[in-house]
């Protein structure tokens, strides 16, 4: 009898285990996939539009991005042209003086254009002005300095927000990869 239990007690051991890594590995999936997805809503190639106003839409030439302010922009894909306006892909573009930035901010910027993700890492609030030179979310105050990669430096978010390289196309904002970092919460 005891001999049956302890077989008995193995083989439900043995399938509980061969149940928690089919779960975990069901779960690295769903998370791999979700990452996967977030990676991928912008890509090489998508050319950064005005997300809002008279121009919501059109293609962001450099020359019309104000110095020192921040626009708002959608990718959109060069050879369909369709507009992503998921709300994860939503980018905030900033024109700075290309002296100011850190080698890093350098290596993805564009004639001092920096890209990043619109969506604050606290809450997934979209970010929405400058204040003293820095990105700022209304939502709770977090801050990011456009400068040295969007590194928080104020407020509660836990981490920069994600940067976006960019390169110039005929004058065009065309984004030269996907996000680099996660976005949003």
């Amino acid at each position: 009898m005891a001999k049956k239990a302890k077989r008995k007690l193995e083989d439900t051991m043995g399938r509980r285990e061969v149940l928690k890594g089919a779960l975990g590995l069901g779960l690295a999936l769903a998370t791999g996939q979700v990452l996967a997805e977030s990676a991928s809503v912008v890509k090489a190639g998508d050319i950064l539009v005005h997300a809002t106003g008279d121009m919501a839409g059109k293609p962001i030439l450099a020359k019309d991005v104000p110095a020192e302010s921040l626009l708002m922009a959608y990718p959109m894909d060069a050879s369909s042209k369709n507009i992503n306006k998921d709300r994860n892909a939503m980018i905030v573009l900033v024109k700075l003086d290309p002296k100011t930035l850190d080698m890093d901010t350098a290596k993805h910027a564009a004639e001092g254009l920096v890209a990043y993700s619109a969506i604050c890492t606290h809450r997934g609030c979209a970010v929405g002005s400058l204040a003293q030179g820095d990105i700022v979310c209304p939502c709770h105050g977090s801050m990011y300095d456009p400068h040295h990669g969007a590194k928080v430096v104020g407020g509660p978010a836990p981490r920069a927000l994600a940067a976006l390289p960019i390169k110039l196309d005929a004058g065009q904002v065309v984004a030269a990869g996907g996000f680099i970092g996660q976005v949003g919460v």
